[in-house]
């Protein structure tokens, strides 16, 4: 919802890294676009430890209706992220289509805790909200992708260049 100039502010300026992309968006541009600004934010910024929010609200039927994602593209980046080896406390967030954001955070707990679960959604009070598959897939979605190659390299350029701004002030 920002845009690229949504940087921070002050002594805080550059710390911000907002990456604005348009609807439609789906795993196969999505994940490599964020591993690689991931790559570039552990080189500049050398964390000690990751506080990663995983927002559902991006995934394919969540009434916001802006991208196509799918629970296996957020886990790419999650999984990326995880291989720092370092101390990482992974939170939920966003997500308005109740049955597809507990598929999600169901999978990326899973992913996060090394832990197998089955594809089959088990019995409880809310079964039927997962029908009509009753798995833990969550499909991508049609809607018209609106990012385009373009579109994406314009982006990564002024992300790195922001993020290559905070080397400046530091250096």
């Amino acid at each position: 919802t920002g845009s690229l100039d949504d940087i921070g502010i002050g002594k805080g300026q550059y710390y911000t890294v907002n990456v604005p992309l348009l609807d439609g968006i789906k795993d196969t541009e999505f994940t490599p676009l964020v591993c690689r600004i991931l790559n570039k934010v552990k080189e500049t910024f050398r964390p000690e430890v990751v506080v990663c929010q995983c927002g559902a609200d991006g995934l394919a039927g969540d009434p916001m209706e802006s991208f196509n994602l799918t629970h296996k593209g957020l886990g790419k980046c999650l999984y990326f992220l995880l291989q720092w080896n370092l101390p990482t406390l992974v939170l939920g967030g966003g997500g308005y289509n109740l049955s597809n954001t507990a598929r999600c955070w169901a999978f990326l707990t899973a992913l996060a805790t090394g832990k197998q679960i089955p594809t089959e959604i088990p019995d409880h009070e809310y079964f039927i909200e997962y029908g009509p598959d009753y798995e833990l897939e969550v499909y991508p979605g049609n809607r018209k992708n609106h990012n385009t190659a373009h579109y994406l390299r314009q982006v990564y350029g002024a992300v790195l260049n922001n993020i290559s701004k905070i080397c400046t002030k530091k250096c």
